[in-house]
């Protein structure tokens, strides 16, 4: 998902950070943000993920080269041949900006409603707040 894009896709049946990445750009970038200290390589991530599943070493450099291109990851420095990525957001930030994302696009494109729900959200967590008092 490019943040900055209009045409970035949003992925209702999915779970977690799969609503906003495919699969595989999701473990790659759980693994970037646990990895980097500050860079990682594309064998740093591949060597972790193989351990959870048969994967290619040049599916794992695609994809972040497509991440980095979406610009979720930064390329940074070489070593070697091999490019050292850095994640553009920490993972709180990403999840921060994808969330006001959707949020801001669901307000502009469904005003009314998008205003009933967070009225009827906030009328409900005002009850939550009164029964734990």
């Amino acid at each position: 998902m490019r943040l900055n894009d209009d045409n970035a896709s949003f992925r209702f049946n999915q779970k977690g950070l799969r609503k906003f990445l495919g699969d595989l750009e999701c473990e790659i970038m759980e693994l970037v943000w646990k990895l980097a200290n500050p860079t990682v390589t594309v064998r740093e991530v591949f060597d972790s993920l193989r351990h959870e599943r048969q994967i290619a070493y040049t599916t794992v450099m695609t994809t972040m080269v497509r991440l980095s291109e979406k610009g979720l990851l930064k390329i940074v420095d070489k070593v070697g041949l091999a490019n050292c990525y850095m994640p553009a957001y920490d993972r709180e930030e990403f999840i921060a900006t994808a969330v006001k994302m959707v949020l801001e696009i669901f307000s502009s494109q469904f005003p009314r409603e998008s205003q009933e729900f967070f009225e009827a959200y906030q009328a409900k967590q005002a009850r939550k707040a009164q029964r734990k008092k």
